[in-house]
């Protein structure tokens, strides 16, 4: 019953904070709007508006799988293409180029033996989320080397990045360990908590690249 409860409090707390991500994107939007991140306050809004009918849609079809799925093709995709456009290194855009085109061909695989309508794309997320890594990787190491570096905490790329960094490298070991699960029980629970907690600091990455930032 504490876990029903706590995981109550976090869903909700989750749709509150997406919210006001979404609220502050657009607020801050004229900071930014130059920059490739400008359809970045739309890709916010999907997320929240996915979450949102992902309830109902599961309650009237009891599944509500195939809205994650086209999701996540959406999401890997939009930043592949952010970190590529902000790349500079010929090197690294081969590399970003590569992991995208290796996310694409594990979602057709993928496709062979697991239904996009009915069942999570596991190798899709998998492979899809450590190319993410890879990208944000690169993109870290880039800065390091610039005088960008002295003004980080006011780049609003540095928060999505850390926000998606600290969310994907928690997530993934969670995301294979709950594929396993035939029944949910006190550990699915658990994961279910620090999966909301991880939704939670990414999005307060985010917030906090909102107020922060400030335009080139």
């Amino acid at each position: 019953m504490e876990n029903l409860s706590l995981h109550t409090v976090l869903q909700y707390s989750v749709t509150a904070l997406e919210g006001m991500a979404v609220l502050l994107a657009f607020i801050s939007y004229p900071k930014y709007s130059h920059t490739y991140l400008r359809f970045f306050p739309w890709l916010l809004l999907y997320v929240l508006l996915t979450e949102v009918f992902a309830i109902p849609i599961y309650e009237a079809f009891e599944t509500n799988v195939v809205l994650y799925n086209v999701y996540n093709v959406v999401f890997f995709m939009y930043f592949y293409f952010i970190f590529y456009k902000k790349e500079e290194n010929k090197r690294n855009r081969v590399w970003i180029k590569t992991v995208a085109g290796i996310f694409i061909l594990a979602s057709i695989i993928n496709l062979s033996f697991r239904s996009f309508i009915f069942q999570p794309q596991l190798l899709a997320y998998i492979v899809g989320a450590c190319a993410l890594i890879l990208c944000i990787i690169l993109y870290f190491i880039d800065i390091l080397y610039t005088p960008q570096i002295l003004n980080i905490r006011k780049d609003l790329l540095f928060w999505v990045s850390t926000g998606l960094l600290l969310f994907y490298v928690g997530y993934i070991p969670i995301k294979v360990t709950r594929h396993f699960f035939e029944e949910p029980g006190h550990e699915f629970g658990t994961l279910m908590i620090v999966h909301r907690i991880l939704i939670l600091v990414m999005n307060i990455c985010f917030i906090i690249g909102f107020l922060w930032t400030r335009k080139k």
